[in-house]
């Protein structure tokens, strides 16, 4: 039985390797031979010290787990991102049926812009700009906490949207 269960598993994935599977996307016409990347730390316009790196953070991790590109040292990357976060507001989405001056759901919408660039020419591959929101319930005692974890969210969300067009055109 042990034998039948090792014979599927080595030919399910002989199947997979056969058949051309890999990680990642398929790559835009602009990127089709580049397959590693840097990311700059982002620049941050708004009152929130840590957005930049969030976004920064977020980027790298977007990329580097789909898996079409590698990460490299900046100084060997085929092509750089980079980008600032240029606002973030605080939205009221939902009040106190009681008190409508009470936010008992608030939102963080996040914009960015960025700018991929090719690191052995200079060319500007594609440039853009993404915004997201993220809601956060207003807590007493947790609403910074509350806010941050939706700032982070909001920004995964962006790094996502950008990796999506960096694997997809």
């Amino acid at each position: 039985m042990k034998s039948v269960r090792t014979l599927i598993t080595s030919l399910a994935a002989l199947a997979l390797v056969s058949c051309g599977y890999h990680l990642g996307g398929i790559k835009p016409a602009e990127l089709k031979d580049m397959n590693t990347f840097a990311v700059d730390v982002f620049d941050n316009e708004t009152v929130y010290p840590n957005a930049g790196m969030l976004m920064t953070t977020a980027m790298a991790n977007s990329l580097q787990s789909d898996g079409t590109y590698r990460m490299a040292p900046r100084n060997e990357a085929d092509f750089i991102v980079e980008g600032c976060v240029k606002r973030v507001q605080r939205e009221t989405v939902l009040t106190d049926s009681e008190d409508t001056y009470i936010s008992k759901e608030l939102g963080a919408r996040v914009y960015v812009v960025y700018k991929v660039t090719n690191r052995k020419t200079g060319e500007v591959i594609f440039s853009g700009e993404e915004e997201e929101m993220a809601n956060f319930f207003n807590q007493i005692g947790s609403s910074q906490s509350a806010q941050e974890a939706a700032l982070s969210y909001a920004t995964r969300k962006i790094a996502d949207d950008i990796t999506l067009i960096l694997i997809a055109g």
